[in-house]
């Protein structure tokens, strides 16, 4: 396990679930790699949305390029979160199809480590949402749209207080193209 692991404590498959369904209501959930259907999820007002993709799989390379790297977005949102709870205070980490955690942010200790994540905010290769337990701020990060939402006045604005850069590119906001 992580260091800083007593900072994550997996759900059980039932309350996973019951969380899962509950994101899926609230936001339209949908799970797709095909752009049509993107976002992949109904951005509530308030929100961002930021690309993360530098250059996108194309003829020349197969590859993403990101314009983000994974351990800023890490340490960004960790103290976006980090300004949002008290320092009991739990929030919901998703990962589809993969179990779901409780994630206490002022006990993580190595986040700048791709392993203290048990479930990582930059969504490399999956669909990742961390949220308050009522849902009312937090972040979803689309492995296809190679993009990142952040939610909820009040995360808005933590973010916006530590990001120095490392988000850019706004493709969306409160849903909307820009």
């Amino acid at each position: 396990m992580a260091e800083g692991s007593d900072a994550w404590a997996r759900l059980g498959e039932a309350e996973t679930n019951q969380v899962w369904d509950r994101f899926s209501s609230a936001f339209a959930f949908r799970a797709s790699a095909t752009a049509e259907d993107w976002p992949g999820i109904r951005e509530p007002v308030p929100s961002i949305t930021w690309d993360l993709a530098r250059t996108r799989p194309g003829l020349l390379s197969k590859h993403w390029r990101f314009a983000v790297e994974p351990a800023d977005l890490h340490t960004l949102v960790l103290a976006a979160f980090r300004d949002c709870t008290g320092d009991g205070q739990w929030s919901y980490a998703l990962d589809w199809q993969h179990p779901a955690y409780r994630f206490w942010p002022h006990r993580l200790t190595e986040w700048d480590r791709d392993d203290a994540w048990e479930v990582p905010v930059f969504p490399d290769g999956d669909y990742y949402a961390f949220m308050a337990p009522d849902f009312s701020f937090g972040t979803f990060g689309h492995p296809w749209e190679a993009s990142f939402c952040v939610f909820g006045a009040k995360l808005l604005g933590a973010l916006e207080t530590h990001n120095r850069g490392i988000l850019n590119t706004v493709i969306r906001r409160d849903g909307k193209p820009c």
